[in-house]
C-alpha cells in the first residue's frame, strides 16, 4: 500500500459518515460500485431534500486506505451541496485535498463514479412534473 498523506490518514483512521441511510426512503438515493481490477468497492448513500440539496451522505467501503479515504472525504464535501453542484463534482477535487498519487487515482475516480451513479438513481426514481398545457 503507498503511504497516505497525512489528510489521507486522518480519513482511514476516522472515517466520516460510514454507515447507511434508509434505502426505501423515497429523499434516499443509492449507488453500489466497484472496480474490478482490485476488487474495491463504494456503497453511498445520499439523502435529497424537497429543495435538490444533499443533506445527509454515507458510505461503506471495501478497498485500500485511499478508497476509504475518498470515500470519506465525499461525503463531507457533497453534504450542504444542491444536486446541480454535486453534479460538477470531480475526482480532482479528492485528488488534491487528500493528495492522491497517480496510482491510486482509481479510487478516486470510483468515489466520483458512486456520486454520478447516486445522482442518475435519484432522477430515476423522481416522479416526472407535471406541466400546465396552455391551451
Amino acid at each position: 500500500m503507498l503511504d497516505l498523506s497525512a489528510a489521507a490518514w486522518d480519513h482511514f483512521e476516522r472515517p466520516r459518515n460510514v454507515g447507511e441511510l434508509n434505502a426505501d426512503h423515497p429523499d434516499v438515493a443509492v449507488a453500489l460500485v466497484g472496480e474490478p481490477v482490485s476488487g474495491a468497492h463504494l456503497h453511498l448513500h445520499l439523502r435529497i431534500d424537497e429543495t435538490g440539496t444533499i443533506v445527509a451522505a454515507r458510505f461503506r467501503a471495501y478497498g485500500c486506505g485511499w478508497t476509504i479515504a475518498c470515500g470519506s472525504l465525499l461525503t463531507e464535501i457533497v453534504q450542504g451541496r444542491t444536486l446541480d453542484e454535486a453534479a460538477r463534482f470531480r475526482h480532482h477535487e479528492l485528488l488534491e485535498k487528500l493528495e492522491v498519487p497517480p496510482a491510486k487515482l482509481a479510487c478516486a475516480v470510483l468515489a466520483e463514479t458512486a456520486l454520478k451513479t447516486a445522482l442518475r438513481t435519484h432522477a430515476t426514481q423522481q416522479p416526472p412534473m407535471l406541466t400546465r398545457s396552455s391551451t
